[in-house]
């Protein structure tokens, strides 16, 4: 027993040494993992107080870094009602040209309930997909809802799927779809947070801004309907209201009475881009956006971080080896324009820490990722990226001193003699051989190389050394396995005789079984 324990530790520290040398988790006999969730940007002492919301459910984030800037149950899952619409625009966008002829089919346009928003198309009317678009998101049309669904992917079902499966990932986590208009169902639902981010994705479409910030569009009549149909933006902080608001740029509303009022809006001043959302709001959704963007517009700045002067870089050792003095193919590095990090009023970028995350797998110029942080909360982030240079540097390979010139000249003055035969024989550099050359030595090239490596990066030495414990350890094993199986039990011999005894009396009994089988049906056809 006693080796069999020992043989077994030496088998969990050799799995533990290579797990550690191929840089997989280690083995932490006793100890659990613990998910510690990351702090929030409302934690900081810096951070300004947020406004008192009327709904149920708020948040408001930085459209450029996705920073939240303030939540009020922004997780929670509550019905998005039809602001679904912005998922059904964004696939439609993602998966089938604005040209396209929708035709819409009896299901589609009599399974939405008969006083939801439509605009009275008929079984077998066409509009194009763009003119679907406008209804989608300025009247908010329910059948023109399922009309896309069914076109996009071929059943609602279907689209309903795909709209899950594009939620997924984008990142949200407390969303589910069954519907692409958002009439009330207790499996379809959604959060604060996850809406925010299906903006976020929509907002770099152009045809999705051009489409939902219309002030109105105009369908032209079909073979089925002979009037134009007017749709009017619906959105009222995009219109002349008593709630037009400044920097407003596009949005989507909705309303069923179990979900209440729910609303995403998108607003821009200068550098800074905000998303606002409002769900399960009694009439209060608009008043609550507003406030939101105060709250955004007043108290925090948006800085562009692309001539930031980051210490982090300068330390990164992986930035120098190929920027060697008298390297001809050194490169540059910069920021991307897209780094972006939003402060509150009075923290400056100078108090920001940086930190860069290796990106070997990415086929462009990027090779790091950039978290800019405060405290330790993230609040923005950009891309460091390999600029070629062209910069003129010193060749050495064009310029060749004066006595390596002579010594190549008259070498090759020796090799046209022996090629004329008008001489005898000559061994190169005053008749040394090749291989007493300095620098022509293959063994001390080989050390020289391996020492350069070595100094270059140290790590290597300890994985060499890590790598011949690693066979020492494995040889233990097999030494120790081999001894205890050359030194098990032998057998009983009285044990081994009752085996044998039992096989012969099977292999007697199975003949003599066979020999009367074959006996009796010879006396049956007898």
């Amino acid at each position: 027993m006693k080796k069999l324990s020992q043989v077994f530790c030496l088998f969990l520290g050799a799995l533990y040494l290579f797990s550690a040398l191929c840089g997989l988790p280690a083995l932490a006999l006793g100890e659990t993992s613990s998910n510690v969730p990351a702090a929030k940007p409302q934690s900081l002492a810096e951070w300004p107080a947020g406004p008192s919301l009327e709904a149920e459910a708020g948040i408001l984030i930085d459209a450029k870094t996705g920073t939240v800037l303030f939540e009020k149950n922004a997780d929670e899952q509550l019905y998005p009602a039809s602001i679904t619409k912005l998922m059904t625009a964004l696939l439609v966008l993602e998966n089938v040209p604005m040209s396209d002829v929708v035709t819409f089919s009896y299901e589609a346009v009599s399974s939405i309930e008969y006083d939801s928003s439509n605009i009275g198309l008929s079984d077998g009317e066409q509009l194009t997909v763009e003119d679907c678009m406008y209804a989608l998101l300025l009247k908010s049309a329910n059948e023109v809802a399922n009309g896309l669904a069914e076109h996009v992917a071929g059943s609602m079902d279907a689209f309903a799927e795909m709209m899950n499966n594009r939620a997924r990932q984008l990142g949200c986590t407390n969303t589910h779809f069954v519907n692409a208009h958002g009439l009330h169902n207790e499996n379809h639902y959604s959060s604060c947070h996850d809406m925010a981010l299906i903006m976020r994705e929509l907002i770099h479409n152009e045809a999705f801004i051009r489409f939902s910030a219309s002030d109105i569009y105009t369908i032209e009549p079909t073979d089925k309907y002979p009037e134009p149909r007017y749709l009017p933006q619906s959105h009222k902080m995009l219109t002349q209201s008593e709630y037009t608001y400044e920097g407003t740029v596009t949005g989507k509303n909705g309303y069923t009475p179990e979900a209440g009022n729910t609303l995403v809006t998108y607003a821009s001043r200068g550098d800074m881009e905000l998303i606002a959302v409002s769900m399960k709001s009694n009439w209060k959704h608009y008043s609550d956006t507003i406030a939101m963007f105060n709250y955004g517009f007043d108290n925090f700045t948006s800085y562009n971080m692309a001539d930031a002067d980051i210490p982090a870089l300068s330390e990164m050792d992986f930035l120098s080896p190929s920027q060697k003095v008298f390297d001809t193919s050194a490169a540059d590095f910069s920021l991307s324009d897209d780094g972006w990090v939003i402060l509150p009023n009075g923290v400056d970028t100078a108090s920001l820490e940086s930190s860069l995350s290796l990106n070997a797998a990415s086929s462009s110029n990027k090779i790091a990722d950039i978290t800019y942080s405060y405290q330790g909360v993230p609040l923005g982030y950009g891309s460091l990226l390999l600029a070629d240079n062209n910069h003129e540097r010193f060749d050495f390979n064009a310029h060749t001193p004066k006595a390596q010139s002579d010594t190549e000249d008259k070498q090759q003055a020796d090799d046209q003699k022996n090629e004329n035969g008008k001489a005898g024989s000559q061994t190169p550099n005053n008749g040394e051989s090749d291989n007493q050359k300095p620098g022509k030595n293959p063994i001390a090239g080989f050390f020289s190389n391996m020492v350069s490596k070595v100094s270059d990066n140290p790590w290597l030495l300890a994985q060499a050394a890590g790598g011949v414990f690693l066979l020492f350890l494995f040889s233990l094993l097999i030494r120790k396995l081999w001894r205890l199986w050359k030194r098990r039990p032998p057998q009983n011999p009285t044990l081994v005789r009752a085996r044998q005894a039992r096989k012969d009396f099977r292999r007697r009994y199975r003949r003599r079984h066979k020999r009367f089988r074959r006996e009796s049906e010879t006396m049956e056809r007898r």
